[in-house]
């Protein structure tokens, strides 16, 4: 697994780099946005670690580049501000998680590990860094299903809305999945933060109903099969 370090300043690179070679995995580092877009088109790494600011451009503008290069790209914001306002924008923008400087190391590597594992996942690949945290991850129905819409399509991470396509996020596509073979069920926020983010989460219960914002955007007229229950959590739902 590869991942793209993109910050200008050189003791957080090779902090993150020193710990993320512990755990085997391939590092490309850039410290510009416009080096960063080109590395991510270059290298074509798994996972991006990327700082919202940087000398020639902020992070969320390198987050569009590279989704123009790839919709899917997986990225996790490095920011030295925990106001808010930048945690949802970088979140609505399509940024698969965050974390604060300064970090904790292990914080940092569990959040890439639990992105590279729903990545695999994807992919195929044997899951070896979810065995490696001593937890198995569920399987998801290997079949195209429908519900009203809404088509999905588990085996291949694939999903329709009136038989057009909608790109999702790892996380969205997860969020997406859980609420869908739960739909019986109310779902809390922190049974969401527990499944989805894949370990214990040390943000704020906000990313849940930012990621289910952002995924009623993109499903459309189906995002109105995600129902909120003030109070209490979120439930989907098949309306006539």
């Amino acid at each position: 697994m590869k991942v793209l370090i993109v910050d200008d300043e050189p003791h957080i690179v090779n902090l993150i780099r020193m710990n993320l070679k512990l755990e085997g995995y391939d590092t490309v580092c850039a410290d510009t946005g416009a080096g960063a877009v080109e590395a991510y088109g270059n290298e074509h790494p798994d996972i991006v670690l990327l700082d919202i600011m940087l000398p020639d451009m902020d992070g969320y503008d390198v987050l569009r580049k590279i989704q123009e290069i790839d919709h899917s790209a997986a990225v996790i914001f490095i920011t030295a501000s925990d106001k808010r306002i930048n945690k949802i924008l970088g979140l609505e923008l399509g940024a698969d998680d965050y974390i604060t400087k300064p970090f904790d190391n292990k914080e940092l590597v569990l959040r890439v590990r639990s992105l590279w594992r729903r990545i695999s996942l994807t992919r195929g690949e044997n899951g070896a860094d979810g065995a490696a945290d001593g937890k198995k991850t569920k399987k998801v129905e290997e079949e195209k299903k429908q519900y009203g819409i809404l088509t999905l399509d588990a085996a291949s991470r694939s999903v329709w809305v009136e038989q057009r396509q909608v790109t999702l996020t790892y996380r969205e596509f997860d969020l997406l999945c859980y609420l869908v073979n739960n739909r019986r069920r109310v779902l809390g926020r922190e049974e969401l933060l527990e499944n989805i983010w894949g370990y214990s989460y040390m943000g704020s219960s906000r990313s849940v109903d930012l990621l289910i914002q952002r995924l009623r955007q993109k499903l459309g007229p189906a995002g109105e099969y995600i129902r909120t229950l003030y109070g209490v959590g979120y439930r989907f739902e098949v309306t006539a």
